[in-house]
């Protein structure tokens, strides 16, 4: 018994010792609307094509970021709804897609393809950025939307991340986004800002905001959300979107990923 516990005991360390460096991620994650009577599950995978270090001392969420490591990304989503005396329905999509970064140089590329199951929705998204300095990236943003039997609409937008090294070990990370909604005066944007605690724990509030010019929107969210990394390895996560742009209804959020 002593020996199987020593033995136990020393895998765990060495899983937490090996999470440092990973190549796979897999996020697993739920959300759902109480008054919509809404469900929805997604599973994600991405792989990066060289391991990923977690610099010391550096958040654990930032760590594919910070370290310039392309990959390759796959993902299923199940939306189930329920109408009440109406009866329910569900949806299901998937999606493809990959990051271009490396170390030996400052450019950023990405592409991503929905597609939804029995319909022909499908939605692509593209990027190309630049890294100002090794913490801060900023990006162009194409979306091109072909919802079913709708036509197709391509809309431009603009978006950056910045991550800060603050007093005592701790940071934070601060994004902002901008996207022209086509066949529509309005514009869509986005704030948010997460607190590190060091390593490990984070707490972030974001804001979006459709509108016709900055200041008067027309539609808003308020996001509270946050994430821990119980072990090196395995993050669990949860957030509340106050009146979703999208929906007009609560959001709930929980998930976890895992890395090896």
């Amino acid at each position: 018994m002593k020996r199987t516990l020593i033995a136990t005991a020393l895998s765990l360390c060495s899983a937490g010792a090996l999470a440092n460096s990973f190549q796979h991620q897999t996020n697993l994650d739920y959300q759902w609307i109480l008054n919509a009577e809404l469900d929805s599950y997604s599973l994600s995978h991405q792989f990066y094509l060289s391991p990923v270090q977690t610099p010391n001392n550096m958040p654990r969420a930032e760590a594919g970021f910070l370290s310039r490591s392309s990959s390759l990304l796959f993902g299923y989503q199940y939306n189930q709804f329920d109408f009440g005396t109406l009866g329910k329905t569900s949806l299901s999509g998937w999606s493809l897609g990959g990051e271009y970064r490396d170390v030996s140089h400052n450019f950023y590329a990405s592409l991503l393809w929905t597609e939804l199951n029995n319909s022909d929705d499908r939605v692509g998204q593209a990027s190309l950025g630049y890294y100002v300095d090794p913490s801060w990236l900023v990006k162009l943003d194409v979306e091109h939307l072909r919802p079913d039997g709708d036509g197709s609409t391509t809309q431009y937008g603009i978006s950056t991340k910045k991550l800060m090294t603050l007093a005592h070990g701790d940071f934070i990370n601060i994004e902002a986004s901008y996207m022209d909604l086509a066949d529509s005066s309005l514009g869509r944007f986005g704030v948010a800002a997460d607190y590190y605690f060091g390593q490990n724990v984070s707490l972030g509030l974001a804001y979006d905001w459709t509108t016709k010019g900055v200041f008067d929107p027309e539609a808003d969210a308020f996001t509270v959300r946050g994430q821990w990394y119980a072990l090196p390895n395995l993050a669990l996560r949860a957030g509340v979107t106050f009146d979703s742009v999208d929906t007009g209804d609560d959001l709930f959020h929980l998930g976890a990923s895992f890395r090896f």
